[in-house]
């Protein structure tokens, strides 16, 4: 018995959960994760039909396209269908007998209330992908703020010099500048905003907020 033919009597309240929510996409991916050596050694590649191989591979990066993302649908005719030339669905059922058949290394999984199919390898590229993107996004960001707070000291500068000396106070000029374009919901800062930030350092000076550095 095939793999999926026998992940075919699991009971439907023992399948996993997929662990990514279907919310999450990766419209703007443009490059599929591939783990070469993975691949080059797998019994897949080794066993599989030219046939199977070609569906299977077909089947990954359709997966990619899917609700959760990374997930294929569990109805065989419909997956016929999804190829390209499309594939019988009778002959792609049989196909899917084989011990390393189109579906070789899939599981089916719950999915909010719905029975999909999830393959661990296509899953930890999924998660993968979203890492790389989390990480390019908080770059991107970081690099955006650094660019924020340098033309801020310059600004400030023209007004308040010695403010424009301390870091410290800078950020906390930027903390007040940021959330007062959130509540109007805008996206530049204005020079009243800039001027209200500076009185607002100004004042919270003379609280002691930003007490002097020692001198070593």
């Amino acid at each position: 018995m095939s793999k999926f033919a026998a992940m075919e009597l699991v009971a439907t309240g023992d399948l996993p959960e997929y662990d990514l929510d279907a919310n999450f996409r990766l419209d703007s991916h443009s490059f599929l994760q591939w783990e070469f050596r993975r691949w080059m050694a797998s019994d897949m590649r080794w066993d599989g039909t030219h046939e199977c191989k070609s569906m299977w591979f077909e089947l990954l990066n359709l997966s990619h396209l899917e609700t959760p993302v990374g997930t294929l649908p569990a109805d065989l005719g419909r997956l016929a269908r999804m190829i390209q030339p499309k594939v019988e669905a009778e002959h792609f059922a049989q196909l899917c007998q084989l011990k390393f058949g189109p579906l070789h290394g899939w599981e089916r999984c719950r999915c909010d209330g719905d029975i999909r199919l999830m393959h661990p390898v296509v899953m930890r590229i999924v998660k993968s992908a979203f890492a790389s993107r989390a990480n390019h996004a908080a770059r991107v960001e970081a690099a955006s703020a650094s660019r924020r707070l340098a033309r801020l000291t310059e600004d400030v500068a023209a007004l308040a010099p010695k403010l424009a000396e301390d870091p410290r106070k800078i950020r906390w000029i930027d903390d007040v500048i940021q959330s007062l374009i959130e509540q109007r919901g805008g996206a530049r800062r204005t020079p009243q905003e800039l001027h209200e930030a500076v009185q607002e350092c100004f004042a919270q000076m003379r609280l002691g907020k930003f007490p002097e550095k020692e001198k070593a």
